[in-house]
């Protein structure tokens, strides 16, 4: 108990300094503390910060050090714990991108949660990363249809799917972009 409570006071004096160079000796690899720090960080300390500038230089650290599942573990507790920067879109950004490359199990469940991400630009990014499901969710959720669509038919590849997203948002440019694919299957 008394360990913890050293460590939840470092980590809130090492947020308070909002110094990179400080952050950068704690989270070094070889640091045999840094674990319970950054556990300490995560579980008390992070919900409570409320200086932007601290939060932006606490984050840094955390991607310079290279650490993207302990970054991610700190978004979540940031954005789904009611901090006062729960709806920041940068944030929501970084935890998707970050999900993206490293832990591609828990986008759907982030894209299916947030709502101020920038929805087309993450959708592209899924779609590079070849995430078609995630993507065609995004479009979906913020309904770009006809990027939905076009996903549904060039990546998903399924023709039936698009013909029951056609019928729900019932929008003739999506019924000419299904005629389109429909005729470019029976010609080929």
């Amino acid at each position: 108990m008394a360990e913890s409570s050293l460590f939840e006071s470092e980590a809130r004096r090492l947020v308070g300094q909002k110094d990179p160079a400080l952050w950068e000796k704690v989270l070094y690899e070889d640091n045999e503390y840094r674990r319970l720090l950054i556990d300490q960080l995560i579980q008390t300390v992070v919900v409570e910060i409320q200086d932007a500038e601290a939060l932006s230089v606490t984050i840094k650290a955390f991607m310079t050090a290279d650490l993207p599942t302990d970054l991610i573990r700190l978004l979540e507790k940031l954005i789904f714990g009611n901090s006062i920067v729960s709806t920041n879109h940068n944030l929501q950004n970084l935890l998707l991108l970050t999900a993206i490359r490293i832990d591609r199990s828990r986008v759907i469940d982030y894209i299916n949660r947030l709502e101020s991400y920038d929805a087309p630009d993450i959708a592209k990014i899924a779609l590079d990363n070849r995430l078609h499901e995630e993507a065609f969710s995004i479009y979906k959720k913020f309904k770009i249809n006809k990027s939905a669509m076009e996903v549904l038919i060039n990546n998903i590849k399924d023709l039936d799917r698009a013909q029951e997203f056609a019928q729900q948002c019932n929008e003739p440019d999506l019924w000419s972009f299904l005629a389109n694919a429909q005729i470019q299957k029976t010609t080929s």
